[in-house]
């Protein structure tokens, strides 16, 4: 999911901790061959502590006790944090350490949290778990990347894995289907029927787009998907995970901000869209309000929930690249505070929630398993979610997310593209703002990554 705009610097943990670099496994530390029962039973009566995003609850309360039922000797002490919340509190609460630091966290992908998460030495390499337990087994690599980093943790996109993840996430479209029957247009495959299916409901009298901003993040997941449409992946991936050279002012993200300037003019974008929560816009559209609702298919379950039947999913329309295109990756990755006590009880719960088995219960709760694309969702808005995403993961053009090219890119891209739909900033210098805080981020974490360097 998204990166929040935080205080913490790529190449150094917050509040001005000591760096120490990466973890680094002892011969005697490496993991051979998945743990026993009876390994963990070895560890007597002990508590699995364990931090989650809230919206793992519903699928921690299906695991945790399918899990204390195989493992007896174990109890998950689950807490739940805002998105927000978490992402504020995993690095400090993994530098305190203690008795009372989470065995198991979640983070997330990029420079701000796991880059900190990394760089200070506070979570476990997994590449020795990974290939015990077979957890790549069917995975993509774009799946993979964005959970590694290089050999000084200065870079993800390769290299070690620091975290796993059992479900995927795409950001596309959301319609509504009694809407674009009465306007008379099917489902749009590619961009130039999205366009011609807002231009259609617009005449209808129908809002086209709904866009809930006040989080700010939603806008520039908007202009994501037009990106996609005139963009290679190859391309954003390489400028998200920091590749020489890369470019944000470039011809096809011109035409999609031009696209996206288009779109506000032409009144397809509802009024108030800054002042209305993502949540709030969900509701709204499950309600009937608006045709599209462009976002992450993680709205699928509160849309489930409202029992909005009449709303599907597509994949992410093809554009000038010709394949499904768009901003995704996996869920929030889970790591293993390196200073824990309860590896073997830890790699089990991870264990248990990447298996296979558990890929259906994923599906029946709306989530995409990453791992299962046979699984059948529980509702048909569920399978549509599971499709697009293998659709997406076909032409492999899950690119992450664009905050992650930076450890102040979130802020940057929600202040941006917010003037950019206010008419506050040109397209040329949305682009060239946006490139900025890239440029001056990967000249300063170059210059610290050779200091890094020689000091060893």
């Amino acid at each position: 999911m998204l990166a929040t705009g935080l205080t913490a610097t790529a190449c150094g943990a917050p509040g001005g901790a000591e760096q120490t670099g990466p973890y680094q496994l002892s011969a005697e530390e490496t993991v051979n061959e998945p743990f026993t029962a009876e390994q963990v039973a070895e560890l007597g009566d002990i508590t699995l502590r364990v931090w989650a995003d809230q919206n793992e609850q519903g699928t921690l309360e299906e695991l945790i006790p399918a899990y204390e039922e195989t493992y007896p000797n174990v109890t998950v002490e689950p807490t739940y944090k805002s998105y927000d919340d978490l992402m504020s509190t995993v690095v400090p609460a993994l530098q305190a350490g203690g008795g009372d630091a989470p065995d198991l966290v979640q983070g997330n992908q990029g420079y701000s949290v796991d880059g900190a998460l990394v760089q200070g030495g506070l979570i476990r390499p997994m590449d020795d778990l990974a290939e015990a337990y077979g957890w790549t087994d069917g995975v993509s690599p774009s799946f993979l990347a964005s959970m590694s980093w290089d050999e000084t943790g200065m870079r993800f996109g390769q290299g070690t894995l620091y975290g796993i993840s059992p479900v995927s996430q795409l950001v596309s479209v959301f319609y509504n289907k009694d809407i674009l029957s009465a306007a008379g247009v099917e489902p749009p495959e590619t961009f130039e029927d999205l366009e011609a299916a807002l231009e259609a409901v617009q005449e209808r009298g129908e809002q086209p787009l709904i866009l809930g901003n006040a989080e700010q993040y939603p806008a520039f997941q908007l202009f994501g998907v037009i990106q996609g449409a005139y963009s290679e992946p190859l391309g954003l991936t390489e400028w998200i995970s920091g590749t020489s050279g890369s470019d944000f002012v470039n011809e096809g993200n011109l035409q999609a901000a031009d696209k996206l300037v288009e779109w506000a003019e032409a009144g397809y974008i509802q009024d108030g869209y800054n002042g209305l929560a993502e949540a709030d816009a969900v509701t709204s559209f499950a309600e009937g309000d608006g045709a599209f609702l462009i976002g992450g298919d993680w709205n699928a379950e509160a849309l489930v929930a409202a029992e909005a039947d009449n709303v599907g999913f597509l994949p992410p329309p093809t554009g000038e690249s010709g394949g499904h295109v768009t901003q995704g990756g996996s869920g929030l990755p889970w790591h293993i505070n390196a200073e824990t006590e309860s590896l073997p009880a830890a790699a089990a719960f991870l264990a248990m929630q990447q298996d296979a088995e558990f890929a259906q219960t994923l599906a029946d709760l709306g989530r995409i398993p990453a791992t299962s694309p046979d699984v059948e969702g529980a509702t048909p808005l569920a399978q549509e979610t599971i499709d697009a995403a293998n659709a997406l993961m076909a032409d492999d053009g899950q690119i992450g997310y664009l905050d992650w090219a930076t450890d102040s890119m979130y802020d940057t891209l929600a202040a941006e593209t917010q003037e950019l739909l206010d008419g506050r900033k040109s397209t040329d210098e949305f682009l060239s703002n946006v490139q900025t805080d890239w440029r001056q981020f990967q000249a300063e974490h170059n210059e610290q990554g050779a200091e890094s360097g020689s000091d060893g």
